[in-house]
């Protein structure tokens, strides 16, 4: 018997296609629809025409090279870095001089952004320094984001003086239950990057299983509300040795609908959306992508390049190319300097 196509949902995301985004009973909605449907790929293919309008179907590749892998005493259920997980033992950090080879590369391949990631457990000094040296490398027009611990006004200010942009940086799923981070710690830190006159680039994520539609709804117009210039949706990767492992993972197609339903609330804006991982996602609106080196907390290898899941250069541009974008070529359009 032929499936009846919903017109409810037919028409939410036609209001989405508009381009100035869907109210959070509409994205509901949309993250209620079973993800081998025909509503779902519907929404898909809407995601991907509105990305492609919203980038002029240009696509980023960002680099993000983690400098250590230091026990984290934040404790976050899902990363391999926590220390109340068994992914890792010891101290790992990446010398100088090994982070301005990775960052001497990574201009060389081509990306459009630069981003240095670190646990709770590392030296602020250092990190401040290490910008500081990298932008010297980099030159002033590339883009250049930390991923770190939480900041006060005068950590923010201090990292911007020494050559930084903006910050990755996001209200976890399950924030203070999966984490031992409160919500408002967060948001606080969100303000002290504002207050600094740094960007902000956040997700939904790590997505599992176990999220209702509610929970991803509300997360999502969190992210909307704090106005990034890059966001999507992330699932969670299933590390070995962390408490969340046995929960699993969504598919690449759930993914694909959850990355393309953010676009569809969050509307035009921003340009970049997020997370590119497969060519799935790459076809349903998510023209952002990482390449990653060094450690990484959804790995369990000290230089994820090495043997682990962090994806190159070349074949992130592969994916894209293969999904029908084009890249960038030079610094990110997608960030206010």
């Amino acid at each position: 018997m032929t499936q009846v196509f919903d017109e409810e949902i037919y028409d939410i995301v036609e209001r989405g296609l508009l381009g100035k985004g869907l109210t959070e009973a509409e994205t509901l909605k949309l993250y209620q629809v079973p993800e081998t449907s025909k509503e779902a790929a519907y929404i898909r293919w809407a995601g991907q025409e509105l990305s492609l309008r919203a980038a002029d179907g240009k696509a980023e590749i960002h680099a993000q090279i983690g400098l250590n892998s230091t026990i984290c005493p934040k404790n976050c259920k899902f990363c391999s870095f926590a220390s109340c997980n068994s992914s890792r033992k010891g101290k790992f950090e990446l010398d100088k001089k090994d982070v301005l080879e990775y960052a001497k590369i990574y201009m060389e391949d081509g990306a459009n952004l630069m981003l240095l990631l670190t646990t709770a457990s590392y030296s602020f000094e250092k990190l401040v320094d290490m910008v500081g040296s990298v932008r010297e490398a980099i030159g002033d027009d590339m883009p250049l984001l930390v991923n770190t611990d939480d900041m006060t006004l005068e950590r923010t200010t201090a990292l911007r003086a020494a050559g930084a942009n903006g910050a990755y940086h996001a209200v976890r799923m399950r924030e203070g239950v999966d984490t031992e981070i409160p919500v408002e710690t967060r948001t606080e830190t969100f303000a002290n990057l504002a207050a600094a006159g740094m960007s902000l680039s956040t997700c939904v994520e790590p997505v599992g299983p176990e999220h209702t539609p509610e929970e991803i709804t509300e997360a999502t117009f969190r992210c909307i509300g704090t106005h990034p210039v890059s966001a999507g949706v992330g699932k969670r990767v299933a590390v070995p040795g962390t408490q969340l492992y046995e929960l699993g993972m969504r598919t690449d197609v759930s993914n694909a609908n959850m990355v393309a339903i953010y676009r569809l609330a969050s509307g035009i804006e921003p340009r970049l959306n997020c997370s590119a991982n497969t060519v799935m996602t790459a076809a349903s609106g998510a023209n952002l992508a990482w390449a990653e080196v060094g450690t990484n907390p959804r790995d369990t290898v000290e230089r994820t390049e090495h043997g682990g899941r962090g994806a190159s250069f070349a074949q992130q541009r592969k994916m894209f190319l293969a999904s029908g974008w084009e890249i960038v070529d030079g610094p990110s359009q997608g960030w206010m300097l």
